[in-house]
């Protein structure tokens, strides 16, 4: 099983980003969970350990640095405030790729469909 982190967010944009980066982690097929001032207000004092206890078997924590304190380990990201949000989750997911939490390629095509892909765009003059 590979190993998950919580990353934390603060900075402008914060939920936007959060709602962003959820929807590319479950898009790319991670295991994701967000961990904002709501749960962590029914949480209390487990949240940090809820943090620890997810990205332990494998889940990206998605967590509100004002929040939350996670336990274990985890990434502190502050959203550059000239940053949409999904550029801003884009970033951070280069981020988590270069940690090898997740894999960036998506492998939607079978052998056949990629080659005729290849193909159109040899015929376009794309590639060679």
């Amino acid at each position: 099983m590979q190993n998950g982190i919580t990353v934390t967010l603060s900075g402008p944009g914060l939920a936007e980003t959060m709602r962003a980066l959820l929807t590319r982690l479950i898009e790319l097929g991670a295991r994701a969970e967000r961990m904002d001032s709501e749960i962590t207000a029914r949480l209390g004092e487990g949240a940090g350990f809820a943090c620890r206890l997810l990205a332990r078997n494998g889940v990206i924590v998605v967590a509100d640095a004002a929040a939350v304190t996670p336990e274990g380990d985890r990434l502190d990201v502050e959203i550059d405030p000239n940053d949409t949000p999904d550029f801003a989750a884009e970033k951070i997911l280069d981020q988590l790729a270069e940690e090898g939490l997740i894999d960036l390629e998506l492998n939607d095509y079978d052998p056949q469909e990629e080659e005729q892909v290849r193909k159109r765009l040899a015929d376009l003059g794309y590639i060679e």
